[in-house]
């Protein structure tokens, strides 16, 4: 669909030019990299190839709906302007999920192949859109052959690689588990789960092993790694991570950063860190990237139920991360990296339950002001506005709904179903179709989906109308690419950060741009003096979108410019930029 201009849905963007790079690697030229918005797909329910007809999805499927993330064509509109495609793991594993990987070096057979995924990333490339996989490092398959092969035999060489305990004394503390081997039983580690032992990057060998197989990816032109359980390498315990472990921790992600940055000197790379901002602040030596839960569940309560400071505490929470990163880019055998830290904000992800619309369900029923649809409107707008690597969770552009399914037998406690269902239920099919069927629909599970029903309102078919959650999700990260300043640019100064009021700048080297979000159901007005940042007295009005309405309008190509105020809509967002001199 070719822009063109109508009431409130103009979204007339100017054409952006797209620059690629030279690339060293065989599948495309380098993407480019004004576009850091972050979609995360789980293979097997996003999209599946119409000719297999096996209702799993695969990357052949996510290749033939590129266009929906991005079609390479700036002056279209009906895509998400999708800049790097985060692929939920890949290898091939024993498990729905695929964290517990037996081969590093090969690709999930029920996806495809490796020759799939170079097509993808190919395509993708040639769409300026970068591709990520995400990598558990901390532990293996119980089914791995270096682990099979290490607890049948005491000399081989993999048994260095997990950590074993003597059988004959009595067991240490944590989660420790049998296994019969050839010559007997062995005792060994698996913080997740017996199936899913932890390797031991103590080991020189497999740390060196570990490095081999990112830099056989990025050789392939992968472009970066999500990489889980980040902060659990040294750290064997859900409690609070010992001090040791942390520094060993940054040691050896800082050592793996920099093997991956003298391969990929612009790779992507984000470490999954639980817990508060104090956590993620300790571990952000070691990774340059770390996925921002914190901000998930600030954003997701400021939404529901208004409170001051989510805006100033995010700005400075960053800026604390950067006091620390900067010390891992000095001194003797640093690698320079040309980026400052960065945070990875999202607001729904495949392990948080539930999923962000039906959170705000919840929170509706518990005396939320705001309408579902309206509140979701100010978590879309903060989302895309307030960082660099916004993460959508595939999905979240529809108001895709899921819990957490309690599939325990009716005996267990707490008890349940009985389906062995658990997060799947966050990770159900992407609906593609009102009749919930039909490629490239999947249905990977009999028992799914739980959420989604024919007819509901909630599919990219029936998200058509100028109102729908699909077409201002589009708007917004549009916005981001037309104006990669604003996208791209740091929280500046935070004028309100009130219980009505999110105020605050976007600052980048060409220019300045104001974001105001009114959180309440009344239409508001904001002001502007020479006592009260002048700078955007003559601003240039960008955007406009009002949440009560469901309208939105582009106003780039307009020329408005405001005097001393600006009415921001009920539930509404407005862009401004400073007036050019």
């Amino acid at each position: 669909m070719v822009r063109k201009s109508r009431p409130w849905r103009s979204g007339v963007v100017s054409s952006l030019v797209l620059f690629l790079a030279a690339s060293g690697g065989s599948l495309g030229a380098a993407p480019p990299k004004e576009n850091n918005l972050v979609y995360q797909i789980f293979v097997r329910s996003w999209a599946d190839t119409p000719d297999d007809a096996n209702a799993v999805g695969d990357l052949k499927g996510i290749r033939e709906k590129l266009d929906y993330l991005n079609d390479g064509k700036p002056e279209t509109d009906d895509d998400l302007e999708v800049g790097i495609l985060w692929l939920l793991p890949v290898f091939p594993s024993p498990s729905y999920h695929g964290y517990d990987t037996t081969d590093y070096r090969d690709v999930n057979p029920g996806y495809g192949t490796k020759q799939d995924l170079d097509d993808l990333v190919r395509a993708a490339h040639e769409r300026g859109v970068r591709v990520i996989l995400d990598i558990a490092f901390n532990h293996t398959s119980d089914q791995h052959p270096w682990f099979k092969e290490a607890v049948d035999d005491p000399a081989s060489r993999f048994r260095k690689f997990y950590h074993f305990a003597d059988f004959d004394k009595p067991s240490p503390p944590g989660a420790w588990h049998v296994a019969d081997g050839r010559n007997g039983r062995v005792r060994y580690f698996g913080l997740f789960s017996s199936t899913m032992p932890d390797l031991n990057l103590g080991n020189a060998e497999t740390r060196q092993e570990v490095r081999d197989i990112a830099k056989f990816w990025l050789d392939r032109g992968i472009d970066g790694f999500r990489l889980d359980a980040a902060k659990h390498i040294f750290g064997d315990t859900f409690d609070q991570i010992p001090e040791p472990d942390i520094l060993r921790n940054n040691d050896w992600w800082r050592e793996f950063s920099d093997s991956v940055y003298r391969v990929k000197p612009d790779a992507v790379l984000v470490g999954e860190v639980l817990g508060d901002q104090e956590a993620l602040r300790r571990e952000a030596f070691g990774l340059d990237g770390l996925l921002d839960a914190p901000f998930m569940h600030a954003a997701r309560a400021r939404i529901s139920f208004p409170f001051p400071g989510l805006l100033t505490g995010e700005r400075d929470f960053v800026n604390r991360c950067r006091d620390v990163n900067r010390l891992a880019h000095k001194g003797p055998g640093a690698v320079p990296h040309d980026r400052p830290f960065q945070t990875f904000p999202f607001l729904a992800s495949h392990d948080e339950n539930p999923r962000l619309a039906s959170f705000l369900e919840e929170q509706k029923a518990h005396g939320m002001r705001a309408e579902v649809d309206e509140a979701y409107r100010l978590g879309m707008y903060l989302l895309t506005s307030v960082g660099e690597y916004a993460i959508l969770y595939y999905g979240d552009e529809l108001m895709q709904r899921g819990f957490k399914w309690n599939g325990n037998p009716g005996n267990a406690f707490p008890p349940g179903d009985g389906s062995g269902l658990f997060d799947e239920t966050l990770r159900e099919p992407f609906p593609w179709h009102k009749a919930g069927d039909g490629a490239p629909q999947t249905h990977w599970n009999d028992l799914l989906p739980k959420f989604d029903r024919p007819n509901d309102g909630i599919s990219v078919e029936e998200e058509t109308a100028p109102t729908q959650m699909l077409n201002l999700v589009r708007s917004l990260t549009n916005l981001r690419t037309e104006h990669p300043g604003y996208a791209n640019g740091e929280i500046g100064d935070v004028l309100t950060d009130s219980n009505d009021w999110l105020v605050f700048e976007r600052v980048s080297d060409q220019d300045r741009y104001l974001v105001l979000i009114n959180t309440t159901e009344q239409g508001n007005g904001y002001r502007f003096h020479e006592g009260w940042f002048p700078r955007y007295l003559g601003a240039q009005l960008i955007f406009r979108s009002d949440g009560q309405k469901k309208e939105w309008k582009d106003e780039t190509k307009s020329n408005v410019h405001i005097d001393g105020k600006v009415d921001v809509p009920p539930y509404g967002m407005v862009l401004l930029r400073q007036k050019r001199n």
